[in-house]
C-alpha cells in the first residue's frame, strides 16, 4: 500500500480488519496504545473509553478522528512500528516485506526481490526488535 494514501482513502473493510486487531489487544498492543500516540489530550481518550463503553469500535474513532488532520498510511505505520504492533503492520506495507516479521520466513519474492530503498528503516526496525 502506498505510504502516501491518506487514512481516509484506505479502503474499508481493509480498515475494519485493522481496527478489530487493535480493539483486540490489550494495554500498549491495544487501542489505548495506540491513542497514547496519537491523540492530543487526555480528553479525547475519555471520549474514546465512552464510546467504547456503548458498543462503538475505539480503534475506528481515533483513527477517523486522526484522518481528519490529513495523516497518511506511511504515518500509521511509524505508529504502528513504534508500538511494535507487527500483525497489525502486515495490513499496510507490501507483501515482499512481511519476512522481517518474527515467526515468519522469507517468501520466495521477497528473495528474489531486494527491498525498495524506503522499507530499509522499517527492515531495520524490525531487525532490532527480533534483536539481530
Amino acid at each position: 500500500m502506498d505510504s502516501s494514501m491518506y487514512l481516509y482513502d484506505v479502503p474499508p473493510v481493509l480498515m475494519e480488519k485493522f481496527c478489530k486487531i487493535i480493539d483486540s489487544g490489550d494495554d500498549s498492543l491495544g487501542w489505548r496504545g495506540l491513542a497514547a500516540r496519537i491523540v492530543p489530550s487526555w480528553t479525547e481518550v475519555r471520549r474514546t473509553e465512552r464510546l467504547e463503553a456503548i458498543g462503538k469500535s475505539p480503534t475506528r474513532e481515533l483513527i477517523w478522528s486522526w484522518a481528519q488532520q490529513n495523516k497518511t498510511v506511511g504515518d500509521l505505520v511509524k505508529v504502528l512500528e513504534d508500538m511494535g504492533h507487527y500483525r497489525a503492520l502486515q495490513f499496510f506495507i507490501p507483501q515482499e516485506t512481511q519476512h522481517s516479521f518474527p515467526n515468519s520466513g522469507p517468501s520466495k519474492s521477497s528473495r528474489d526481490n531486494p527491498s525498495p530503498p524506503q522499507l530499509k528503516c522499517f527492515h531495520s526496525v524490525a531487525r532490532r526488535h527480533r534483536g539481530n
